[in-house]
């Protein structure tokens, strides 16, 4: 459980830098460093897309009971940096926990299934199904309700039923629209991409990229507008990508990899009673300054529906990247 004197102060740690920055992250625990305050929390079986958590082993150590191959779940807020030419995402846990009855519920573990069982890269390891995930699978559908009523998922607004799930406000530093994209091997058309980066605090290299993927996401990028503050719902993700070809004698292939944020949905419009962004600094005002005071209003639930469904076809919540779409290895 998180720390009693975050329960009473939730604002502590939901909102670190005056603005919503919540998460958490379950997998297999893998890689832990206590020296270097870095683990990985793996979700699928291929361990190119393994997730790279960040901590303090003072102030956010890991449990002494949880090993290598263990279950394990970290609560996290999200920031981002610049690795070479890339901007990539990066958490970082306040808290970690052994999974339990009140995050163990059926929803949660065909969700965490669904990840583990996608097909692996032949050019990838393949970490089978250790012990710890045999077991998840064969977990009842219990815990639900007390799950729904405890203060952590309450008071951090999780979504309940995923085991990947980032919430982050802020404002609008940059946006990337990315059209008729070609498969880099077959040259078959791919869904187009949008990169977002969110800023919640002074520094600009600490912009967090959302992407959004979908077959056209040009009425979605007309709508967002550099220092507009909005909300995004999303998952901590690796793009993976192979850059050789596989070894001779292990058939794996080198890759490159860039952590990102995934958005599940529509972002939306943070309005002034939202209470998504209680504080609003000097660097926000300056992007409204320098660029206009006509900022996009927020639209008719209607209108953004619209929206939606021309960018991700409609009937469906997300339209998340394929593995062809990331090129992933």
């Amino acid at each position: 459980m998180l720390p009693q004197d975050a329960k009473r102060k939730p604002d502590s740690y939901s909102y670190p830098n005056g603005m919503l920055n919540s998460g958490y992250i379950a997998g297999v625990l893998r890689l832990n460093d206590p020296v270097n305050g870095i683990c990985y929390i793996q979700q699928t079986r291929s361990e190119n897309h393994m997730l790279p958590v960040h901590y303090d082993p003072k102030k956010s150590p890991i449990p002494k009971d949880i090993k290598e191959w263990d279950l394990i779940m970290a609560f996290v807020h999200t920031d981002g940096a610049i690795q070479g030419d890339d901007r990539i995402a990066r958490v970082k846990s306040i808290r970690f926990e052994a999974p339990n009855l009140m995050h163990l519920g059926g929803r949660f573990r065909d969700d965490f299934m669904r990840k583990w069982d996608a097909v692996v890269h032949a050019a990838a390891k393949d970490s089978g199904t250790p012990d710890s995930v045999a077991q998840l699978e064969k977990q009842p559908g219990s815990g639900t309700e007390d799950r729904r009523d405890s203060f952590d998922w309450k008071a951090m607004e999780l979504n309940k039923n995923a085991s990947n799930q980032i919430r982050i406000a802020g404002f609008i530093q940059a946006k990337s629209l990315e059209r008729n994209r070609k498969h880099p091997v077959d040259g078959t058309p791919i869904n187009d991409r949008l990169v977002v980066l969110i800023r919640q605090s002074k520094d600009t290299d600490a912009c967090i990229p959302v992407r959004w993927y979908g077959r056209n996401l040009q009425p979605l990028s007309e709508k967002l507008a550099r220092g507009m503050p909005i909300i995004v719902n999303g998952e901590f993700r690796m793009d993976v990508k192979a850059i050789s070809l596989p070894d001779e004698q292990t058939g794996v292939a080198a890759v490159s990899k860039l952590p990102f944020i995934q958005a599940k949905d529509m972002p939306g419009p943070v309005t002034p009673d939202s209470g998504h962004i209680k504080i609003v600094p000097g660097w926000a005002a300056e992007l409204f300054k320098g660029h206009g005071t006509q900022a996009p209003q927020p639209k008719p639930d209607s209108e953004r529906s619209a929206m939606f469904a021309s960018a991700f076809g409609s009937g469906s919540a997300s339209k998340p990247a394929t593995p062809d779409e990331q090129q992933g290895a």
